[in-house]
């Protein structure tokens, strides 16, 4: 974090952990993992980690999900899915739903009434499940934070 300015050219956002926001009303739209993480933590927005890294909040994922915004995959995976993070890039990352797994990167792509269609590479199955995704990140923070190598999820 020491070179960030340098490195990127402006100053480090602030990375901030949240409080859960209420999560009764919202329940239905969103996988029992989620449902589990929301619980304890609420939105986390990352900006200084690489191009920054935001876990939404469960609100806005229901919201999103509710809207149809986006659903569904297809090209190299299909099935249905909740939006529920991104980084500062336009990647999207997402639950398979109703189980929660696997998680899915979604690079910037064609989303046509709620349906995101890709063949590129880098739309791919980026953790079995929750758990092994949220492992992942922490340890990509914690590499960005010990050589500033922008992380890669």
């Amino acid at each position: 974090m020491l070179d960030f300015e340098d490195r990127y050219g402006y100053p480090p956002g602030e990375n901030v952990v949240r409080e859960p926001d209420p999560i009764a009303a919202v329940r239905p739209a969103i996988p029992d993992d989620l449902v589990d993480l929301y619980a304890t933590v609420g939105a986390v927005d990352l900006p200084a980690i690489g191009n920054g890294f935001f876990l939404h909040t469960a609100s806005d994922v229901a919201h999103t999900h509710e809207s149809r915004d986006l659903r569904h995959v297809r090209g190299r995976h299909v099935g249905d899915v909740v939006v529920f993070a991104s980084d500062g890039g336009g990647t999207q990352y997402a639950l398979a739903t109703p189980a929660g797994s696997p998680v899915y990167r979604l690079p910037p792509g064609l989303v046509l009434d709620g349906i995101y269609t890709s063949e590129d590479p880098r739309f791919d199955v980026v953790a079995p499940d929750l758990p092994t995704f949220l492992d992942r990140l922490l340890h990509a923070v914690q590499t960005f934070a010990a050589s500033s190598e922008p992380p890669n999820l």
